[in-house]
């Protein structure tokens, strides 16, 4: 009798104990990432701007693929995925528009480089819209994409001519299938994209 009631005060006391205990969950990590696009030395030299021509570059766009933070990989020919753990620290949009104000700036084609927010009457005008910044692992060898179309618009606001528009895709290989070198290869094609618009600006005011 004696174990017999050991054996059912055992058997109370079990649900207690357990429904003290606090299951805790370990946190889902994310890494964040920044592309940080940088204007190479290597580029044509920058030269100060003889006139005080004013270029406002506006906040870009991106298409619907690239709404969120996360890295986009292409799979195979129609799959695509989104990878949850690994994300840019901020906005494609916000960031490549950063990283292209900065770049241009540098590139010494016009006195200054402003941003919506600025009271400066712009002399010029340049939209974007970034259509593709992924990783091809869909591609053989797996490779980096990035595809943008940009407008270049002279002026003022009642008689706005357009000086350049272009669709531009440039690629870079992608070594290991790393979120690390998915980032590095997306920030050499973006590098190799704002080079060549960079080109195609000096050309287009050079001709005006």
């Amino acid at each position: 009798m004696r174990a017999l009631a050991v054996l059912i005060a055992l058997c109370l006391a079990l649900p207690l104990a357990a429904s003290c205990v606090k299951l805790e969950r370990q946190p889902i990590e994310k890494r964040f990432y920044a592309l940080e696009t940088v204007r190479p030395g290597a580029l044509v030299p920058a030269t100060k701007a003889q006139s005080p021509a004013v270029l406002l570059v506006r906040r870009l766009t991106t298409s619907s693929r690239l709404a969120g933070r996360e890295l986009v990989y292409r799979t195979a020919p129609s799959a695509w995925t989104a990878d949850y753990y690994n994300v840019f620290f901020v906005a494609p949009a916000d960031m490549l528009t950063q990283d292209l104000r900065a770049w241009l700036t540098a590139s010494g084609l016009w006195a200054n480089v402003v941003d919506p927010s600025s009271l400066v009457t712009p002399s010029h005008i340049l939209e974007g819209n970034i259509t593709g910044l992924y990783a091809d692992f869909a591609a053989s060898p797996p490779q980096a994409v990035a595809e943008g179309q940009f407008l270049l618009l002279s002026g003022g606001p009642d008689e706005r001519r357009v000086l350049l528009t272009r669709q531009y895709r440039t690629t870079a290989p992608v070594v290991s299938r790393t979120p690390q070198e998915v980032v590095r290869a997306e920030r050499q094609a973006v590098t190799a994209l704002f080079a060549q618009l960079e080109a195609d600006l000096r050309q287009a005011l050079a001709a005006r």
